[in-house]
């Protein structure tokens, strides 16, 4: 029932469209002997008769090229009814609201008033009276925003007296403080006095350092040197200095703490930065460009360990 159904209402839909009606109307008129022979043959014709007339006549009308000429035929008839169509439609909107309106306006009284003119005047009136509502609505703001802006002003007014009362007692309490602190720079110029005195001191205890460092890096050398290397193998041919520091890293706990540092700073690896800072507190080590190194004397104390290792 539904594929009888479907093949009607196609049917139906290729009939209602615009050019398939409009061909089948071309082939009608155009191949119309055919049509009404099919309906209308003589009562003594024989159906053998009939089939060969059909097949004769289509042969000779029902070719292809002829078929497309109908169809060419079919799209000119179709567009020639469109514009049929949009002539006389425009035709009648043409009459119908200009023509008649003018004729009207001409015709009519001058008290009868067209109603797209009456229309036209009633939106611009609701335009101003929108328009007036609004600046009613504004003046309504603005009274109010001015009635805000005294209260805020009073309330200004009643501010910049505090404060008026405040700055008077913060300029009395400047003036005090101004007192005090001429009596403080009296004061200072004696401390900056000390002060040079101080840093006149760091200055020569700095240049003192820098030159013991100097001397500690060349006596270094001596114990770098592979010509010398050989005399140190025992534990009392070291300096006093050496030896003190080797016995104050051990009294103290710390000669294990200085090989792991050694080791870490020399080979590589990992350590706690406190066994780092400790080092670096006992003049063992020092920061240099982001990283920290061996002393001097800690580079030959950790050059010599093997032997300071054998005295315990």
């Amino acid at each position: 029932m539904e594929i009888i159904n479907s093949f009607f209402n196609n049917i139906k839909d290729k009939l209602t469209n615009p050019f398939f009606g409009t061909l089948i109307l071309v082939l009608i008129i155009h191949h119309w002997e055919l049509w009404y022979t099919i309906f209308n043959f003589d009562s003594d014709c024989t159906l053998e008769d009939k089939t060969t007339f059909i097949r004769n006549y289509t042969a000779a009308n029902l070719s292809f090229y002829k078929f497309m000429w109908d169809v060419v035929q079919a799209v000119f008839f179709m567009l020639l009814g469109y514009m049929i169509i949009v002539a006389t439609r425009s035709l009648v909107m043409w009459v119908e609201f200009s023509l008649m309106p003018f004729l009207t306006g001409k015709i009519v009284s001058k008290n009868v008033v067209r109603k797209s003119e009456y229309d036209e005047v009633v939106k611009e009136r609701e335009q101003y009276f929108d328009q007036y509502e609004e600046q009613r609505k504004n003046v309504r703001v603005f009274s109010k925003t001015i009635d805000e802006q005294t209260q805020q002003i009073k309330q200004k007014d009643e501010d910049l007296l505090r404060q008026s009362d405040t700055i008077s007692s913060t300029i009395r309490e400047l003036d005090i403080t101004k007192n005090s602190l001429e009596r403080v720079m009296v004061d200072n110029k004696s401390q900056a006095t000390k002060i040079k005195t101080i840093d006149t001191s760091l200055a020569e205890s700095q240049k003192e350092n820098e030159f013991k460092i100097s001397e500690l890096k060349g006596f270094g050398g001596l114990f770098f040197n592979s010509e010398n290397e050989s005399f140190y193998s025992s534990y009392d041919k070291f300096p006093p200095e050496i030896i003190n520091k080797v016995k104050e890293l051990k009294n103290e706990n710390l000669w294990q703490i200085f090989l792991s540092v050694g080791s870490f700073l020399t080979l590589g690896g990992t350590i706690g930065g406190e066994a780092v800072t400790k080092m670096v507190n006992k003049g063992m080590a020092f920061e240099k460009g982001g990283h920290e190194e061996l002393t001097p004397i800690g580079k030959i104390i950790w050059r010599y360990r093997s032997i300071f290792n054998e005295d315990e």
